[in-house]
């Protein structure tokens, strides 16, 4: 028998045109998913495949292998269950932090424009190949991989303590994964002890940790092998009318000389700035880029000004100056930096800017710093620079082959998404595995509480663990609804 889509079907169909049509690209594709597992469904091909719907636009695809790799892999059991508990403290520090930061942007939304606030749906779910940013290539690979270790992580932690995993699965939305599942048996997860539970929700999120610490490692190693094509410092941005721009100095040209003295990287041109005074001439030899190139040698002269002034007519305080340490009669060469570096940079920028916490150059005290905020400066690396890992100009200054290039572009992506899905995981929020740990953490607590204090029932504790548990749910979604509302009605 033939089946042929219903009215809400067809309903759905025309939705999807109309969004496609208007640019919605993201509510276009949503509106065809729910089409086309509807008509699968009506036709039980969702049946054959042992899959089914979620929320009407994701399919749940069901497998029963890998099980035998799990048995496998999960024998060592003390050492499994000696990682869960490892797990449970490196995810109890990072949902620190997610909760940190769901609170922050729960705040923000009070203190921010309506244009701040508008986000496109699409843009919340950081789709490889759609969201802007993310390409599909590496992405979806690693995407893939991550899903996969990440199940295997719960379901190796539910092994080790005799849980049993009926099956493996994928979450897919438009031929993407959009996640995995190792599928427990309910009753033996509920049952079991809430130290064993928060060991299986913890390995899943640290698995990814981990495997991303073990990537950066390698990739760290890997590059420090790549030299640079040429010698000398630039800075990517150049002041209006400041002296390097009335001088000639344009983004990207490369000092190799200043007043006969050989420039080879960043800190020979800081230390003649340094022992300089404003109104000093300084006679720059230069490799003009054109866009695409460095020209031939050329000759320019800058004139010094004076930062002290430079900063004063920003409106900047003298006292906050002088807590800089920066007073009149101070060099200014009249270039800035970004937020990919700093404002005199060395032709190794982009290689050392991966390499971050195990750059060889770095003092100790830089060190620490790079290694906490290292993390936060990789996620947002693609959003800046367009899908990219380094600009044009930063891959034009390494000695690297093409194979070379695309291996490091691979070991960057599967870092970057094997740390986003264990980080994003731990938000405090059920179904996420942070939410999980919360809710068993703040039980553990009570029940802790009610058994020294007699305050309170255990079943109580459970209640109140519980709607904790439903409040950060919807303050969560709150948070996340309201921007992406406002991206729906401009």
């Amino acid at each position: 028998m033939v089946l042929t889509p219903s009215m809400r079907d067809w309903f759905f169909l025309i939705l999807s045109a109309i969004a496609l049509s208007s640019g919605r690209i993201f509510l276009g594709i949503l509106f065809l998913n729910i089409f086309v597992l509807s008509i699968l469904q009506d036709r039980g091909y969702l049946e054959k495949w042992n899959a089914t719907k979620v929320l009407g636009f994701i399919l749940m695809l069901r497998t029963s292998k890998g099980q035998k790799i799990l048995e496998k892999i999960s024998r060592p059991r003390k050492f499994w269950r000696g990682f869960g508990e490892f797990s449970i403290w490196i995810c109890l520090i990072m949902l620190f932090f997610t909760t940190l930061i769901v609170i922050l942007s729960f705040i923000s939304i009070f203190t921010s424009t309506r244009d701040q606030i508008s986000i496109e749906p699409g843009e919340v779910l950081l789709i490889p190949g759609v969201s802007t940013g993310i390409p599909i290539f590496w992405p979806i690979i690693a995407l893939i991989v991550a899903l996969i270790i990440h199940e295997y992580g719960h379901g190796i932690l539910m092994r080790a303590h005799g849980m049993r995993v009926r099956s493996f699965g994928l979450l897919i939305f438009s031929f993407i994964p959009m996640g995995a599942f190792a599928e427990p048996e309910y009753r033996e997860v509920l049952k079991a002890p809430k130290r064993e539970r928060m060991r299986i929700y913890a390995a899943g999120p640290t698995v990814n940790l981990v495997f991303s610490f073990i990537l950066i490692l390698i990739l760290a190693i890997g590059i420090s092998g790549i030299n640079s094509t040429m010698q000398g410092a630039y800075s990517a941005a150049i002041v209006v009318d400041g002296p390097a721009d009335e001088g000639g100095l344009e983004p990207y040209d490369l000092i190799i000389e200043v007043n006969n003295q050989s420039i080879r990287n960043g800190n020979d041109l800081r230390e003649i700035l340094n022992s300089s005074r404003a109104g000093d001439v300084l006679i720059v030899k230069i490799l003009p880029f054109d866009g695409k190139e460095w020209g031939g040698e050329q000759t320019i002269q800058i004139t010094l000004g004076d930062r002290y002034e430079q900063y004063r007519s920003q409106n900047i305080s003298e006292n906050d100056l002088e807590r800089a340490g920066i007073n009149q009669g101070d060099a200014f060469l009249g270039v800035q930096g970004d937020s990919l570096g700093p404002t005199i940079r060395d032709t190794e920028q982009g290689k050392n800017r991966l390499m971050g916490p195990f750059n060889p150059d770095l003092t100790t005290g830089q060190r620490v710093i790079s290694t906490i905020i290292y993390p936060i400066e990789m996620l947002s690396i693609p959003f800046q620079l367009n899908g990219e890992i380094m600009t044009l100009e930063e891959q034009k200054m390494l000695d690297f082959s093409i194979i070379e290039f695309f291996i490091i572009e691979g070991l960057f992506w599967f870092f970057w998404i094997n740390f986003l899905l264990g980080f994003a995981n731990l938000i405090p929020v059920v179904p996420f595995d942070g939410g999980h740990i919360m809710r068993d953490l703040i039980n553990s607590i009570i029940n802790w509480t009610a058994e020294k204090g007699g305050l309170i029932h255990s079943q109580k504790a459970e209640i109140i663990a519980t709607k904790t548990s439903n409040i950060a749910s919807l303050l969560f979604f709150i948070i996340f609804l309201i921007p992406i509302l406002y991206g729906l009605i401009i």
